[in-house]
Parts: C-alpha cells; structure tokens; sequence
C-alpha cells in the first residue's frame, strides 16, 4: 500500500509544474501551438518562445532585429511554417504559407492568429469555421503592423 501513497502523490505533484508564460501576453504558452523565434540584434542571438504569431511578430517589431526567424506548425495540416526576416521584409518557408490575424475575442488569441502552410489547407480549416471567414488570408510578403491590430498580445 505505500507504494500507491507514492504514485498517487508523484502523479498529483505533475499538475504543479510552472507553466511557461508567453514574454508578450503573459498568457500560458501551450507546446503544440507556441512560436519559436529567435532575433539577432547586433552580434547577440535571443531565443524566445511565443504564445502565438502575434505575439511573436509584435516582440519582432519591438525589437528591431537585424534578421528574426519565426517557426511554428501549421494549425491545419500540423507541417512547420518558418518566417525570416531580412533586409526590412517578412519571407516565408513555405512560400505559399498564410497568416490570419483576426481580432481576439474574449482574450483569447489561439483561435484567431493563425498560420496555415498553404491557401488549399486554410481553406479547408475555414470552411469548418466560418466565423473566421471574413478575415484576410496574408502571405508573409503582406504582412501589417501588429500593434494596430485590435486585442493582438493583449489581454
């Protein structure tokens, strides 16, 4: 019988782990959606992670780094999007990968900044929430300022 003292203790101690906060938001980062990014400013290299695209393009403009590099998942087909940025613009890997940065709703961000590794994919994702039908499907290259975006990395 101790050793199921033990095991039911080891596993309620598991839900006590710190969750890792996004640096923008402050709002947890979940794994399976969060945005690896690292800027290099001057000659020092930053690696962060993000709670989502906004938040990550948000720090980029904050920061003004000489190159960024942003990858995450697509959320529909589950393929790595990488976004770089040099000589003053977004680029994207894969080319054809588009974002969709709807106001949030609810302080919610994870359903509504989105980025999809290529229009056949978004367009299947939208067709199963058509909710988020009216907002534009960007390429990297048409990307706008995040902080004019209503709610981006706000509470």
């Amino acid at each position: 019988m101790k050793w199921l003292s033990i095991l039911l203790f080891a596993i309620g101690c598991t839900s006590l782990q710190a969750q890792t906060m996004c640096p923008m938001c402050r709002k947890p980062i979940v794994p399976s959606r969060s945005v690896y990014a690292v800027f290099t400013v001057g000659s020092q290299d930053y690696r962060l992670t993000f709670r989502c695209i906004a938040c990550a393009l948000h720090a980029a403009e904050r920061w003004h780094p000489n190159r960024a590099l942003l990858r995450t998942r697509c959320v529909a087909t589950n393929r790595w999007v990488t976004l770089k940025w040099a000589d003053g613009r977004w680029l994207a890997e894969p080319e054809s990968a588009r974002l969709l940065l709807a106001p949030e709703v609810g302080g919610e961000c994870l359903n509504r900044h989105l980025v999809f590794s290529n229009p056949s994919a978004a367009r299947r994702f939208l067709a199963r929430h058509p909710a988020l039908k009216t907002f534009p499907l960007l390429p990297a290259t048409q990307l706008p300022k995040v902080d004019h975006m209503a709610g981006a990395g706000k509470e």
